[in-house]
């Protein structure tokens, strides 16, 4: 049974199995949003437009070079980060602009090489950790750490009880948009829940459902589910909901002795079958729209709304954040709300960008290289603070803001959505025992348990600290 389960990894881990998963992806998600999307949300921008055959090829072709390049096996946080960007922030960006009307063909194609050429620079510098030992640790022991994060826990919560209270039912997906209104309202009036929700919902309470899978200590685990659950009903954030499921299947996933990168894009493209069979199934179109529409093909719109609203308008230059002693901004929204407002006709709408989409948003092609070195240097840093750690554990803490980064500005990433607190944290956090997966970890039935990154054969993935 191992034997074939190392195959089947060795098997996805080949070049021509990548490429042909790739090829399946894109055409999953080519007929998804042809078929599902298109007819059914073209009054949000979503439609279709055939395109052009040669762009499409390249294209094509952009982002199977792009896979092939990505690392092989997972070893540290940034080879996480660099393929969940791919899955739901790049390719999207490449692909979906050729087959969406927002811009002209042309146009299209010109975004697809740059979004191609600044990921390229991330994939070839940004998992190489160029720079070592720039980051200062400073380990805790085991118990002072986790009494951190427990009272952190405790002292945030206790923030935005006071600030926002408790509700006792639950959204559904369906109602969470008039929830997330509300929530704006309050933010507005308290503006440290702008940073106290973010840090509990991709940090503080993730870390404890961490705990709980990793030493097996379940009333954490409970706790930060439990966390979770009552962000969801705050401010009906998907992500805060669902978060728990991402987290133990990656738990699964990154067990494993050197887990294989492109297991990742499988996943997506059996998942993405499974949603669409199931919808065909019951006649409906709402998991499509849920996680199809909205995880996989979204991004990719927004992208483009970005650089339709931007490409004749004044850019954003950051007068509205870090630059506006320096830029003056032309605007009274930020470029989420102007997004919102201008492409998707809708006051209302919050447009979150990728990195990429807010590089271009202030200061063009440009900017996105801007920002891409900004990430470069984050992925350096995050691989930095995170040496000597068990690397399935650092993959793990950096799960959930990964995936932020793939809808979020780079400096808002690292200031609101927890990249500097979780560096920062992870400087401070033991290296020692199951921290530096040197240790197994009892089960509640008494017996060893190999912490993640350990296989019964051969030595695991971890880097223990000497002495």
């Amino acid at each position: 049974m191992q034997d074939a389960t190392v195959a089947r990894r060795r098997v996805l881990s080949r070049g021509p199995v990548i490429v042909l998963v790739v090829l399946a992806y894109v055409g999953v998600l080519h007929y998804a949003y042809v078929n599902d999307i298109a007819p059914i949300f073209t009054y949000l921008q979503y439609g279709y437009r055939p395109p052009d055959p040669y762009y499409y090829a390249v294209a094509i072709g952009m982002v199977v070079v792009l896979a092939l390049l990505l690392p092989r096996h997972i070893e540290r946080p940034s080879h996480v980060i660099v393929w969940l960007l791919y899955l739901v922030a790049v390719l999207p960006g490449v692909i979906v602009p050729q087959i969406s009307p927002a811009l002209s063909q042309d146009e299209a194609f010109r975004l697809a090489l740059w979004v191609g050429g600044c990921f390229l620079a991330v994939v070839l510098l940004g998992t190489r950790q160029a720079l070592r030992g720039f980051i200062p640790l400073a380990p805790l022991p085991e118990r002072r750490w986790w009494l951190l994060i427990g009272g952190l826990w405790v002292v945030l919560n206790a923030v935005v009880l006071a600030f926002a209270g408790v509700k006792l039912t639950l959204p559904s997906f369906e109602d969470v948009y008039g929830v997330r209104g509300d929530f704006r309202v309050t933010e507005s009036l308290d503006p440290a829940l702008a940073y106290v929700v973010p840090l509990l919902d991709k940090i503080i309470n993730p870390l404890l459902i961490i705990r709980g899978l990793w030493f097996r200590r379940w009333a954490w685990g409970a706790a930060g589910v439990l966390g979770q659950v009552y962000l969801y009903s705050l401010q009906g954030s998907k992500t805060a909901i669902l978060a728990p499921v991402a987290i133990v299947a990656a738990y699964f996933f990154l067990r494993r002795r050197r887990p294989v990168g492109p297991s990742v894009l499988a996943a997506a493209v059996v998942g993405a079958i499974g949603v669409l069979l199931i919808d065909w199934w019951n006649a409906s179109n709402t998991l499509t729209s849920d996680f199809v529409r909205r995880v996989l093909v979204t991004p990719g719109i927004v992208l483009s709304g970005y650089v339709q609203v931007f490409h004749d308008m004044p850019k954003a230059k950051l007068g509205y954040s870090v630059l506006r002693t320096v830029f003056p901004y032309p605007y009274a929204k930020e470029p989420p709300d102007l997004v919102g407002a201008e492409f998707f006709n809708d006051p209302f709408t919050h447009a979150n960008g990728s990195w990429l989409a807010d590089g271009y948003a202030n200061f063009g092609y440009p900017g996105m290289i801007a920002a891409t070195v900004v990430l470069i240097l984050l992925l350096w840093a995050i691989d930095d603070a995170t040496r000597g750690l068990a690397p399935g554990l650092a993959c793990l803490i950096f799960l959930m803001p990964a995936l932020a980064l793939a809808e979020s500005a780079i400096l808002t990433a690292l200031l609101t959505h927890g990249f500097i607190a979780a560096i920062i944290l992870c400087a401070l956090a033991p290296r020692e025992g199951p921290f530096a997966g040197a240790t197994p970890v009892p089960t509640s039935a008494g017996r060893a348990s190999p912490t993640v990154g350990a296989c019964a054969t051969g030595p695991p993935l971890v880097s223990t600290p000497p002495g």
